[in-house]
């Protein structure tokens, strides 16, 4: 018997058996009607069932190819009995379990814990040693002149690990310490306070593991001109590297770690701020030859055909003067995100700036360069629509007008004449800054999806009945500005669908009969509105959907029916109104609301709700596991804080209300656990809740217990 699956049997196709008996018998079958080819007909679809099987134990010998049930027996059988929260494809049981044996090989050494933490919770992770970082009083029998009791000066890049503000920053960023002393390399006294409660790590049986949870995130390819970003003027002669303008630090490029790593994670493998001395460091390479100027973090285009600035016209604030001759030159701030410009040593008041940069980012939510394909299939699901006829597709970019006036028409002409239940997909292809408003009408039965989107790789053959939506481009990679507002009429069954864009301004629904409206994975620093003017019964969108997205409010006085949030942050600032739909339904999921709140009613869960709620009907809906500011008037509650009137000083505490910060509206260290864990199944409340963080730390607490060197106490330490 074979023991590969063979399709044909398993689908009941009798020919594989039949070409193994004699031919007077297959003969005499066809004359007599077919009943032994109908009994070979069953067994056949048997047999594939039974060849599957024999393939599928072969496969359950490999923790690579088994599935989830034998996987769960090899757990078993090398003693991991605890499951992994969710992380994704790339980090999950099924890796633990494949390097568990190699890592209890060399269990005990710094290599070791690094890893088993970065598989662990999906983080990249370094460990330090503290009984290696006490001073030591010297002895003239004894020298130890590696552990001073007195700093060196002299060292100017050790003292920039030492934690507290830059010291090339008049303003910082967010109040929040990235590092954490991960990488101080400074010696200190003992502590007698332990590291198992954060607040001691200096002693002699003490052993810190980091876990840095931002994530570096490209923006423009230095082989792609026409996908660079457009600076924002922030004064004359300074720009910033934000689109939007906000102090924003920048990041280095996080090389993939590899699991078989053995030196410990140093500053190039951690994703941490650029710091201005690391800029320097790589300028000072790529001026010597020794770093291709491509492989740096971030690159400057005065012009925009012009090419980009070499090494030597980059200098570092604060600690290079400029270059001599009178060429263009640019003077970068890495902590707070700004550049000025220099021809020869005069500052250049104007100019078209375009830049490439990493930015940090703690998670996927709101406009970003990271791949949104599930996102942009999530939010086409969300969006309801039952159209099912042709797809077409507009491109706009890279390398086109920063002025949307020629598009915009093409794609008015384009809606134009679509029939209802057809698909227009216009996919915005660089990063380009849009000065103007996109106005659009949509046609009856339409849908209009405007994405930051590449060309796919493959397109239909001719004649063929086209592709559905979410195969019409590859949301990755891109991060358009849209400095202006997105206006929108709509008739009978319309929707529009944005997915991807950065809009300074407003979304707004003039009067019509849109049908929905869907904002994924966006960043609107205006409001989700209508148009004042609409008339009574006739006034826009009836279903609003945000998913993933950020926006700073949502104003709908009358007209909507259903508003849906998930995992997406609403910040009108304190006391300010965030949501305004006095006439509808809203549903919120694991989201953030910072602002007051007014609706007919509610039903939320793991949501942080930091203003005042009014909810008009009290008798639908609920809260589950919220946080509901004080005197809020809402519907019942189930498992929400504060819990009573005498916890009222509950209050969540975030890690910055900076929204150029890579931790927006993420809760801090020391907000109260009733909010940093009182989510559904122990997770945190608020829009971070899909990390799953306060499961991701315990967890590698219980698996790095058996790693540990033995007398040694742990402290895991995460920002």
């Amino acid at each position: 018997m074979s023991g590969t699956v063979d399709e044909t049997g398993a689908q009941g196709d009798p020919e594989r058996l039949l070409s193994l008996l004699p031919a007077h018998v297959s003969a005499r079958d066809e004359q007599s009607g077919g009943a032994l080819r109908a009994l070979l007909s069953v067994i056949a679809g048997e047999l594939g069932v039974l060849e599957r099987e024999l393939a599928g134990l072969y496969d359950g010998w490999f923790v690579e190819t088994c599935g989830e049930e034998p996987l769960s027996h090899l757990a078993e059988l090398i003693g991991l009995t605890e499951p992994l929260p969710d992380l994704g494809e790339e980090h999950g049981w099924r890796t633990v379990v494949a390097h568990t044996v190699s890592y209890r090989r060399r269990k005990g050494t710094v290599a070791v814990l690094e890893q088993v933490a970065r598989e662990v919770t999906g983080w990249q992770a370094r460990a330090v040693e503290y009984f290696r970082l006490l001073a030591a009083t010297a002895h003239v029998n004894h020298v130890r002149l590696d552990r001073p009791a007195v700093a060196s000066l002299r060292g100017a890049n050790r003292l920039d690990h030492t934690g507290g503000p830059h010291l090339y920053s008049r303003r910082p960023v967010a109040p929040h310490d990235f590092e954490r002393g991960a990488l101080d390399p400074l010696m200190r006294t003992a502590e007698a306070r332990g590291i198992a409660s954060g607040r001691g790590r200096y002693g002699i049986f003490r052993l810190g593991v980091f876990l840095f949870t931002l994530r570096s995130h490209p923006v423009g390819d230095a082989n792609a001109p026409g996908l660079w970003s457009q600076a924002r003027p922030d004064g004359p002669g300074r720009w910033t590297f934000d689109a939007l303008g906000r102090p924003a630090p920048l990041f280095a490029a996080v090389p993939r770690t590899e699991a078989t790593r053995e030196q410990a994670a140093g500053e190039p493998d951690l994703p941490v701020p650029l710091r201005a001395r690391s800029l320097h460091a790589l300028l000072e390479a790529a001026r010597h030859g020794e770093l291709d100027a491509r492989q740096l973090p971030l690159g400057v285009r005065i012009g925009p055909n012009a090419p980009p600035l070499p090494p030597e016209r980059l200098r570092v604030c604060g600690l290079e003067p400029l270059a001599r001759g009178d060429e263009d030159q640019a003077c970068v701030d890495p902590v707070t995100g700004r550049l000025m410009l220099f021809r020869g040593r005069a500052p250049l008041k104007t100019a078209e700036v375009f830049v490439r940069y990493h930015y940090g980012a703690l998670a996927e939510i709101g406009a970003g360069t990271y791949d949104r394909s599930e996102g942009f299939h999530r939010a086409l699901e969300a969006d309801g629509y039952g159209g099912e006829g042709i797809v077409r597709r507009i491109d706009i970019g890279p390398g086109g007008t920063r002025s949307p006036a020629a598009d915009v028409v093409r794609a008015r002409e384009a809606l134009a004449g679509l029939p209802p239940g057809a698909t227009l997909v216009v996919a915005i292809g660089d990063n380009a800054s849009r000065a103007e408003d996109l106005l659009f009408s949509i046609p009856e039965g339409v849908r209009l999806v405007l994405v930051a989107a590449s060309p796919p790789r493959w397109e239909p053959e001719a004649g063929s009945p086209g592709r559905s939506a979410d195969a019409a481009c590859v949301p990755a990679g891109l991060h358009p500005h849209l400095c202006g507002s997105i206006v929108v009429t709509g008739g009978q069954g319309s929707s529009l669908v944005l997915d991807g864009i950065v809009v300074e301004g407003d979304v707004t629904v003039r009067a019509g009969s849109l049908t929905r409206l869907v904002l994924s994975q966006c960043t609107v620093t205006g409001r989700v509105t209508r148009t004042a003017d609409a008339p009574h019964g006739n006034c826009g969108a009836r279903r609003l959907e945000l998913v993933r997205s950020m926006v700073r409010a949502v104003d709908w006085p009358e007209g909507v029916q259903d508003i849906a949030i998930s995992d997406s942050i609403v910040d009108a600032g304190p006391a300010r109104p965030a949501i305004t739909a006095p006439g509808a339904y809203l549903t919120v999921r694991a989201s953030t609301v910072r602002g007051t709140l007014r609706i007919r009613t509610l039903d939320a869960s793991d949501t942080v709700f930091d203003g005042l709620l009014r909810v008009e009907d009290r008798q639908e809906g609920g809260l589950s596991h919220c946080y509901v500011s004080p005197e809020s008037l809402t519907p019942r509650r189930f498992r929400c804080a504060p819990a009573s009137q005498e916890h009222s000083l509950v209050a969540p505490v975030y890690a910055s209300e900076e929204p150029g910060s890579p931790l927006y509206l993420a809760l801090a260290r020391n907000c109260p656990d009733a909010i940093r864990e009182g989510g559904e199944g122990g997770t945190e409340m608020g829009a971070y809740h899909h990390l799953h963080q306060p499961l991701r730390l315990a967890a590698v607490r219980q698996h790095l217990a058996s790693y540990m060197p033995a007398e040694l106490e742990a402290g895991i330490i995460w920002s």
